[in-house]
């Protein structure tokens, strides 16, 4: 009945998405699990399977957790938006905003051995900032280290996003290489496999884990089976379809955990007639079921997007206004209006049919166009699409929403702009209080929901499986038990690792 262009015949029914995306738009040998044994000592593997969907690269999905492994923001931010320290001990302002100190962690260096001391630490963000901020980076007057482990920030005026912008600025030695302060370095990387180590230097104290593979597989069905059979001992995402099959399985652990404020959208070129309309847009949002997404494609893992603000983010206020399913049918004159919109991603193909499918109910045809990534990125780089389908970073840090939807900001791709927006945005960016702030949110949730620049979905959340050969400690609610790897154990060596 509905179809999409150029996906015919692909096996698109997994979980899963072209990981290579949202980065490009902003900007060995396998033990299979067991343990392997050396001349000197045993070596605890962690066997990591990672599938691909089609439209990617082995290079693309593995390095990106071989990253999460080896490199280090200066701080981690949690599910509801708070910094919390990560390389940064800690941080403190003075009185009038204007002046941040950054305490680093004293034993900390580098997986060359070099220390991660504050000059260091000060190129990086001197190199990095400035695409973590956007227009937010004139707030920054000078970046100093006063001393081997403090690095002081002088700001032209008060600015929260700065902050933000410390959970999305690794620290590595080097520019383009893999040399970081985390708890396991890549010892062998061939491309298409990737073998680490445990850091013994790790400030935090050696991981329990000696050795991780990370592999991946023509397809996240493929990897699945692997971990069933014993020759993988985590699937890093798992598939809705898999979910039952893994977690009724006595062999394995299966975590889900909101995905950082990822949320799915359709982002509209508002540069494009009918799209730059905002009464036009409103409908479109107002026509989509959220709960009924979340029901047929994500088997009820999720949550709608019906607002832009992570709704598990500390500002969020459940009274504020939201997108609400209203569609409107089109009278018996109404003149059909249509669009094309970019797929990127084959696993997405149910979410597209469904949004195509109620889209239809008001009226309006949506061409879903299938492209690879690079062809995407290219027209969307150029203007030349009317929409795509994403799975699109909000947070958890809303430093993201500055970059998305202010006035001609980096990430701002649909040419999207809104004084309300911006002035929200400005009031968030420059709040003195968490009262100030929480206002500005709320003045932006009002304003991108009155002129959408997207038609916002589900908030995104994913899964991860774990043999229960490794003990994996609890975590708080939401969150991602992989960011707790190095604290995993063995089941015979539980309470083996330091927890410092």
């Amino acid at each position: 009945m509905w179809k999409i262009r150029g996906i015919a015949g692909r096996d698109a029914s997994l979980g899963g998405r072209v990981a290579s995306v949202a980065v490009l738009l902003i900007v060995t040998t396998s033990c299979g699990g067991r343990v392997a044994k050396t001349a000197t000592a045993e070596l605890t593997t962690l066997t990591i399977g990672f599938g691909l969907v089609a439209g990617t690269t082995p290079e693309i999905g593995i390095q990106q957790v071989a990253r999460s492994l080896a490199l280090e923001d200066l701080t981690s931010v949690s599910v509801d938006g708070t910094a919390l320290a990560k390389l940064a001990e800690s941080w403190s302002a003075s009185a009038d905003g204007l002046r941040l100190v950054v305490h680093l962690r004293p034993a900390a260096t580098f997986h060359s051995g070099k220390p991660a001391d504050a000059e260091a630490v000060r190129r990086v963000l001197q190199r990095q900032l400035p695409s973590r901020l956007g227009a937010a980076f004139e707030d920054v007057a000078d970046i100093r280290a006063t001393s081997d482990r403090e690095i002081e920030i002088t700001l032209r005026r008060r600015s929260s996003f700065v902050l933000d912008a410390f959970g999305d600025t690794a620290i590595r030695e080097a520019q383009g290489d893999l040399s970081g302060t985390g708890p396991f370095y890549v010892t062998n990387n061939t491309g298409t496999e990737i073998e680490m180590r445990a850091n013994e230097r790790y400030y935090a104290g050696k991981p329990a884990i000696d050795r991780i593979v990370i592999k991946p597989f023509t397809s996240l069905r493929a990897a699945w089976a692997e971990m069933l059979r014993g020759r993988v001992d985590m699937l890093y995402d798992v598939g809705v379809d898999a979910l039952d099959s893994l977690a009724s399985s006595s062999e394995v652990n299966v975590f889900t955990f909101q995905r950082g404020g990822f949320a799915y959208l359709v982002l509209l070129n508002v540069r494009k007639p009918p799209l730059n309309d905002a009464g036009f847009r409103r409908e479109l949002n107002a026509a989509i079921d959220r709960r009924a997404l979340l029901d047929e494609v994500w088997a009820g893992h999720g949550a709608s997007a019906d607002g832009p603000v992570p709704p598990r983010h500390w500002a969020y206020r459940p009274d504020l206004p939201r997108f609400a399913y209203k569609p409107v049918p089109p009278g018996p004159a109404a003149r059909l209006r249509r669009f094309t919109c970019l797929l990127l991603d084959p696993s997405h193909e149910r979410l597209a049919l469904l949004v195509q499918r109620q889209l239809q109910g008001i009226g309006v045809d949506v061409d879903f166009k299938f492209v690879s990534a690079e062809q995407g990125v290219a027209q969307i780089r150029s203007g030349d699409f009317d929409a795509v389908l994403l799975d699109y970073a909000q947070g958890p840090g809303l430093v993201r929403q500055y970059l998305n939807w202010y006035s001609g900001a980096p990430n701002n791709l649909g040419g999207y702009s809104s004084k309300a927006v911006d002035a929200a945005l400005d009031n968030m960016r420059f709040a003195a209080d968490d009262q100030a702030y929480k206002t500005a949110v709320a003045a932006f949730q009002t304003a991108i929901v009155g002129d959408p620049p997207a038609i916002f979905l589900t908030w995104r959340e994913r899964a991860r499986a774990v043999s229960r050969r490794f003990h994996v400690p609890a975590v708080p609610p939401g969150t991602d038990v992989f960011t707790t790897v190095r604290s995993w154990t063995p089941v015979a060596r539980v309470g083996a690792v330091s927890t410092n």
